[in-house]
Parts: C-alpha cells; sequence; structure tokens
C-alpha cells in the first residue's frame, strides 16, 4: 500500500508465507440486548493466525465490541482485529487507523479475522504498524458475530468503523484520541460514511480524515444500467451480493425481482466469501445475458433505486477532510460514479482531494507517496488540500 512511505514487499511475503500455515481464532457470542457503542463484550483473543506480525506487534487480538445497527438502531455483536505496534508511544498515544475492509462476502464465516491472509487486508495493515499506526479493523455487523450482514449499508458500517477505534482503545489506553480511516471499495464506502457520521456518533475522539480507495459511493446508476442491459462482467458478478445486503433492510425485496435463469439459481455462487469460486463466478458470469438481471418492472427498478440511494453516500456534510482514489479503468465502480460523488459532496461543503490512478482497475490503488503526504499534513494539522471547485 502506497499509503505509507516505507516499502514492505519482503515483509509481507514472510507473513503471508507464515499465515498460510496457521488458523485464526473465532467468536460464537451471544448478541448483546444493551452495550456501551465500543465496549469490549468479551476478552480480547490472543491472535495467533500470523506469527510473523509478533515483529511488528507487542498485542495482536480478536475482539468482540458493542455496535449500533444503522438500519434499526439496536445493539449489535461486531467482531475485529486490534494490532499494537512495538515500541513506545509517541507523544499524545499511538494514532489509530480504522481501516475498512474491501468485500470478502456476505456469510459470517467470511470474517477477515477468521481467514487466511485477513481475506486480502494483511497487506494493508503491515505499512500501517510499521509506521507507527494502532490498526483497528472491524469485521462488520455479520461477519464474524452471528447475524445478516447488510452489505453495502453505509450507516451500519460507519457505526462498525467507529465504534472499533473504541474498542481499539479500551485494549491498548496509550492510544491517542485522534484517528483516521482508510479503506478500499466496500471499506472506502464506510469510512466515508463513518467520516459523515463521526461528528454525531463519534463523541470522545477526533477524527482527522478519511481514506477511500476505489469507494462503492452511490449504487444506484446500477439499477439505469439493469434496465439498459450494460452491466460490466464484474458487477454482475456484485450483483447477488448487493440484493442479498438489501434484503436485511428491506426484507420485501424479491430476489426474483432481479435475477433470473442461472444468475437466480446460482446465486449462492456469488455471495460465497472472496476467492472460494472466483473461477465459477467469471463463468456464470460471462454466460450472462441481459434478460438475467433486468427489472421485472419499472416499480421493482424504482424500489431498487431507491434502497439503492438511501444506503450509499454522501448522504451529509463530512466531519474532516477526505482523500480519495479511482482507477480510471474501473469496471466495477465506474470512475463516473465517483466523480459525481465527490461532486455532491464538495457542494456540501466537504473538503475533499480526488485522484485518478490511470491505468488502474478497482482495488488498492498506486498513487505514489500521495495518500502518505495527505495524512502527515492532516496529523501536522497543516490545511487539507481540496479539488473542489
Amino acid at each position: 500500500m502506497a499509503a505509507c512511505g516505507k516499502s514492505f514487499a519482503g515483509l509481507v511475503a514472510v507473513v503471508l508465507a507464515c499465515a498460510a500455515c496457521t488458523s485464526a481464532p473465532s467468536y460464537v457470542p451471544e448478541t448483546p440486548t444493551s452495550a456501551t457503542p465500543g465496549t469490549l463484550l468479551a476478552d480480547p483473543v490472543d491472535f495467533t493466525g500470523y506469527p510473523a506480525l509478533a515483529s511488528l506487534t507487542s498485542t495482536s487480538v480478536s475482539v468482540l465490541y458493542g455496535s449500533t445497527s444503522g438500519i434499526d438502531g439496536s445493539t449489535t455483536a461486531v467482531s475485529g482485529l486490534v494490532l499494537v505496534p512495538k515500541g513506545e508511544p509517541p507523544p499524545g498515544g499511538w494514532p489509530i487507523v480504522s481501516v475498512g475492509h474491501a468485500t470478502t462476502g456476505t456469510d459470517t464465516r467470511c470474517a477477515p479475522s477468521r481467514r487466511i491472509g485477513l481475506l486480502g487486508s494483511l497487506t494493508t495493515v503491515i505499512p500501517f504498524l510499521a509506521n507507527g499506526y494502532v490498526v483497528a479493523m472491524t469485521d462488520y455487523q455479520g461477519l464474524g458475530a452471528p447475524g445478516p450482514h447488510p452489505y453495502l449499508d453505509s450507516t451500519t458500517a460507519a457505526f462498525n468503523v467507529i465504534d472499533i477505534v473504541r474498542a481499539a482503545r479500551e485494549v491498548e489506553p496509550t492510544t491517542s484520541d485522534t484517528w483516521v480511516g482508510y479503506g478500499v471499495s466496500q471499506g472506502g464506502q464506510a469510512v466515508w460514511a463513518a467520516n459523515e457520521q463521526a461528528g454525531d456518533y463519534g463523541g470522545g475522539l477526533r477524527l482527522a480524515g478519511t481514506i477511500s480507495m476505489s469507494p462503492a459511493t452511490d449504487l444506484t446508476p446500477v439499477v439505469s444500467a439493469m434496465e439498459d442491459g450494460t452491466l460490466t462482467r464484474e458487477q454482475v458478478i456484485l450483483l447477488p451480493s448487493v440484493l442479498k445486503g438489501l434484503s436485511v433492510a428491506h426484507p420485501d425485496l424479491v430476489t426474483s425481482d432481479y435475477l433470473h435463469g442461472e444468475l437466480f439459481d446460482r446465486r449462492d455462487v456469488f455471495t460465497a466469501c472472496e476467492g472460494e469460486n472466483s473461477g465459477l463466478q467469471s463463468s456464470i458470469a460471462e454466460s450472462v445475458t441481459p434478460a438475467d438481471y433486468a427489472p421485472v418492472d419499472r416499480a421493482a427498478a424504482d424500489r431498487l433505486r431507491a434502497w439503492l440511494s438511501d444506503a450509499g453516500v454522501p448522504r451529509r456534510a463530512a466531519t474532516a477532510p477526505m482523500f480519495v482514489g479511482y482507477g480510471d479503468l474501473d469496471t466495477l465502480t465506474l470512475p463516473a460514479w465517483t466523480i459525481d460523488a465527490v461532486r455532491r459532496a464538495c457542494a456540501l461543503g466537504d473538503t475533499v482531494e480526488l485522484r485518478e490512478a490511470a491505468g488502474q482497475g478497482h482495488g488498492i490503488l498506486d498513487l505514489g507517496s500521495a495518500p502518505a503526504e495527505w495524512l502527515r499534513g492532516r496529523y501536522a494539522g497543516e490545511p487539507a488540500p481540496s479539488t473542489c471547485g
């Protein structure tokens, strides 16, 4: 990841090699009826899945903490990881980065904290640790702890991202009250939403800013593409997960209003954990025709459009500056969608630096030293740059 200044390719390779031989802990908690957001609901469990992290961390634990559903306001149990770097904390305490991971699936077993390589997030957390950040990474509600996963519900994800910062401060008392958010794809949306919610929900903490890479901001344009028969292969692969996630907030959603034929019959192939069915997903997606994802009627399309709009960002003014990156070759969350979301955020008065990664697609982006310099500026108290006109 380019967001931190050092290069750790060799270290990452060692950690991944060790991770392939081990397994991570898991929780089987009861759902709490009430809990202060961010409170630990169980004793932290030593995270022994990746022995090579011992060279970077003084504490590595899996946690279970209280959070809040963005759908109905109920108390939820959410799992995640807290990783504390070795060494002495700087004056004021360790800074915290709350990491929002990319899409890993929709089932409880798809939690990064349970899976080899953190389901792709290991290479994200290592540079932050090496640069002196406490890493707090939520699994998100319904991944790791029982309960449905409201995939891409931005408010729920925002609360999860904020509350694990509180949990990290309970695990490690030498942390600062200052934190930043970093997320990719689903996580890019999550930390963006956390920025919007931090002013009201993040009491007792100071958010310095958030970095969103390839964020899944607002997927309402997907509906027009479904009607026009122009979904990309990557969007076809994602669609069953989007519908499954929306059904948590909207149990009246009828999947067969949007998926037909083999795409409907084999929808579970697409909602499995990251990497489990990649080849089969691609094969099915290649054979899908526009008729397989056409909304049954205009009313169904309008419902889906409204549901996606409610789940996306921006929804309100942000609390702190944002850095947003996108790849000009992104075929999942199209560049125009990200540009439009930033335009709307600017209209709300947000301070946003938007960067294009030329020749790159969806995911973690190589933007050189720009993210690291942006983070340095936030902690130095410098005025945040903005590309808003």
